[in-house]
């Protein structure tokens, strides 16, 4: 079973259609700074075909009030 995961969709770093595509961008980001917080590649719940790239610091509590947040499943942590 996947993690589940809340963020704020204004949070991410980088997105994809393609899981690999996301990865590679996640580990370049790293690669420029890889005493920054760690990533995390997360799967929409909604559309299960779009990838988007998190600082794993950004997640948020599951707070139903706040509509501001989106739900991910967790693929990869980097």
């Amino acid at each position: 079973m996947d993690e589940m995961v809340f963020f704020n969709p204004g949070d991410a770093i980088a997105n994809s259609r393609d899981f690999g595509e996301a990865v590679r961008g996640a580990q370049i980001y790293k690669a420029k700074d890889p005493y920054e917080s760690s990533l995390v590649v997360a799967e929409d719940v909604a559309d299960n075909k779009k990838f988007y790239v998190y600082f794993a610091k950004d997640a948020k509590p599951n707070d139903k009030e706040d509509t501001g947040v989106v739900q991910y499943n967790v693929k990869k942590r980097i």
